[in-house]
């Protein structure tokens, strides 16, 4: 028989980034508009691709 835990998820620790102001998870990448960052820098661009 399992046990029932008392353990659960805490929340999650969410950061602004100071070049475009977006809340966005830690150690996630994210979107701003078209443009795909990761730990405040410019990843991909949509505009660059073309």
């Amino acid at each position: 028989m399992k046990r029932r835990t008392h353990q659960r998820a805490g929340v999650p620790t969410v950061t602004k980034d100071p070049n475009t102001g977006e809340v966005h998870l830690r150690h996630r990448a994210y979107k701003v508009g078209d443009d795909l960052y990761y730990n405040g820098k410019l990843v991909a661009s949509k505009n660059a691709a073309e």
